[in-house]
């Protein structure tokens, strides 16, 4: 490959991104490819404001927070992993805001556009479609709700997702099990790569 590629697992909370994305890079180390997991918002002093909330943030603020947290994000890490050849696979990306933040009022394609001035498009983005309910199930057995997390704002959410499905998306039956998910994901993944393969980089 002469170029890295980028692939976004996105989602709503509980649809299991996080372990998915996870399996994702072992698989990928595992086969011979130069993978690595990057998570947003990321450590920066700007994630950590966003995380460290108790409370939902006014929503500018909050995609002011996003925003400077992605830049920071995309300067120190992907674009040098990119730039060496490594496939990365993201913990959410600016999909997750487009669907997070729109769903509080903000403008979807403003906020797609305030991020493709700085942010390289994905490759690939797979999102783990889960009904609100199968996911509060889950967020429940691992622990407390965050502001983030009530059933009418992930459904919204989820349908912001569903809209965001274009020619480098793939929606993904996440109410199955891991195991099942993990073999959806790796075959659309391996689909991909293999496409660069035959194209020479």
């Amino acid at each position: 490959m002469k170029k890295g590629i980028l692939i976004a697992i996105e989602g709503i909370d509980g649809s299991g991104k996080s372990a998915i994305a996870k399996e994702l890079v072992d698989f990928l180390n595992a086969v011979g490819y130069d993978a690595i997991l990057l998570k947003e918002p990321s450590d920066s002093i700007y994630g950590e404001k966003i995380r460290k909330s108790a409370q939902r943030l006014p929503p500018e603020e909050e995609l002011d927070l996003f925003l400077r947290d992605r830049e920071i994000d995309v300067r120190e890490r992907i674009l040098p992993a990119l730039e060496k050849g490594k496939v990365i696979v993201m913990d959410r990306y600016y999909y997750s805001n487009i669907a997070y933040q729109s769903a509080r009022g903000i403008d979807a394609e403003r906020i797609r556009s305030l991020n493709e001035k700085f942010a390289p498009k994905p490759d690939l983005v797979i999102i783990l479609d889960v009904s609100p309910e199968t996911a509060l199930r889950r967020i429940k057995r691992r622990g407390k709700l965050t502001a983030f997390e009530s059933r009418d704002y992930l459904e919204k959410v989820r349908k912001n997702f569903l809209k965001l499905a274009d020619e480098r998306t793939v929606v993904v039956n996440a109410e199955k099990g891991l195991e099942e998910v993990k073999k959806d994901v790796f075959a659309i993944v391996k689909q991909l790569l293999d496409s660069y393969g035959s194209r020479g980089g």
